[in-house]
């Protein structure tokens, strides 16, 4: 009859961009005479995306070893999420979520790359493991999560600390070889075969160390002293870890030998002879003698006195 009719096309399931970008119809418009006319028309349908979709990281944990002291600008590890909707709705930027201010000045993180690396000093005496966690988040704002682990690896950084724990000075000159003078402790704060320590006596001195409990060592003499020979030993103790390269460290101990009354008085000659003329005074010098004691202080200080005795009947 002529007449315009109108149709309209529903939609009747939800679409999903991410599936189905476009659609193409195939509208026919069919009469209703004899004989039958029809038309067509092509209905193209561009679905229009929405911000569906939050990003999706390639893996829930990244793990990384990184030595302690690598150099700034060591790439540690390179995180990546992707986002299935289109434009500014899967444009991702990342950045750490609640990682503390001191983990976080040791690593930048690229917001666009995702790309982390070293910006601060590693050492892991401080911390050997590290935990940050990653944030990435579209234009809108849909967001994700994801965790990085870093496992920092030991290098040989620390020598090792000699520490005096107790020492008997000054030591008596008559000890037996064997005593016990003094204990030593060594810490390294590396670890595994960084810190084991071997500790070393290199002069020739009549002391050696003792491995005693771990990290401790008893100093002992070795033989006798004399201290009319050696008052005094400057004992130096090197320790040395087995690192590579290996780190070691000196420490010197000032040993003074105290005196014991062992040395007699010698006089300088067997025997004296003066001559002296009769008639002489009460008082007057007849001559002097002279004898010397090695020993310190009391122990070397002489006394002389005349024994009783006859001298040609005389007394």
């Amino acid at each position: 009859d002529g007449r315009l009719k109108n149709c309209e096309l529903i939609l009747v399931k939800e679409l999903d961009r991410e599936q189905d970008k476009e659609f193409k119809l195939l509208l026919t418009a069919v009469d209703g005479g004899s004989p039958q006319r029809s038309g067509t028309a092509v209905i193209h349908v561009t679905v229009l995306d929405a911000n569906d979709n939050a990003p999706v990281f390639s893996q829930a944990v990244y793990k990384a070893n990184l030595p302690e002291n690598s150099p700034l600008d060591t790439i540690v590890v390179t995180v990546n999420a992707t986002d299935a909707d289109n434009g500014a709705n899967g444009d991702i930027t990342y950045n750490f979520e609640h990682v503390s201010l001191d983990h976080v000045s040791l690593f930048t993180l690229d917001h666009k790359t995702g790309e982390i690396k070293v910006a601060g000093s590693i050492d892991y005496e401080t911390d050997n493991t590290i935990e940050l966690r990653i944030r990435a988040k579209d234009g809108p704002g849909l967001t994700s999560y994801s965790t990085v682990t870093i496992d920092i690896t030991d290098v040989n950084d620390n020598p090792p600390v000699i520490s005096l724990k107790s020492l008997t000075n000054p030591l008596s000159e008559n000890v037996l070889p064997g005593t016990e003078v003094g204990i030593i402790n060594v810490q390294d704060r590396d670890s595994e075969k960084n810190r084991q320590v071997r500790c070393s006596i290199h002069q020739n001195l009549p002391f050696k160390l003792v491995p005693s409990i771990k990290n401790y060592y008893s100093l002992v003499t070795t033989g006798e002293l004399d201290r009319e020979l050696v008052s005094e030993y400057n004992i130096t103790i090197t320790a040395t870890d087995e690192g590579s390269p290996p780190l070691s460290s000196s420490k010197t101990v000032q040993l003074s030998v105290a005196d014991i009354n062992d040395n007699p008085p010698v006089f300088e000659e067997q025997s004296y002879c003066a001559h002296v003329t009769e008639n002489n005074k009460p008082g007057s010098t007849l001559c002097a003698v002279t004898a010397r004691d090695p020993d310190w202080r009391q122990n070397g200080t002489v006394i002389y006195s005349l024994l009783p005795g006859e001298v040609n009947g005389a007394q």
